[in-house]
């Protein structure tokens, strides 16, 4: 069996430490990433970078009116022209924006 003192506990210590520290920038910095609409699950969604670019015939319900920054699972700063969807991973979104998954502000 081996010892482990109190100096090695320490610098396995540091060292585990550091690595999770890392790992959660990278995850971070994968969170900020701007949604295209070439992204596969973006396709799936109807996702558009503009929502006046939405195929009315194939999604009848879709207004102008709908675009991210009126969408519940959109959080981004007033004046801002990207922010942070709920829905996408909290991956970047146009405040122009839309997907099928738009929930209006104030809906239940």
């Amino acid at each position: 069996m081996s010892q482990c003192n109190r100096r090695t506990f320490i610098v396995q210590l540091v060292a585990g430490s550091s690595a999770l520290a890392f790992g959660r920038l990278s995850v971070a910095d994968e969170a900020k990433k701007i949604l295209t609409e070439d992204d596969a699950y973006a396709k799936s969604m109807g996702f558009r970078l503009d929502t006046t670019q939405v195929d009315q015939a194939k999604y009848p319900k879709h207004t102008v009116e709908q675009k991210c920054s009126e969408c519940q699972l959109f959080s981004g700063e007033p004046g801002e022209p990207l922010g942070p969807c709920s829905f996408f991973g909290k991956r970047l979104v146009p405040v122009d924006g839309w997907c099928r998954n738009f929930k209006p502000n104030g809906a239940a």
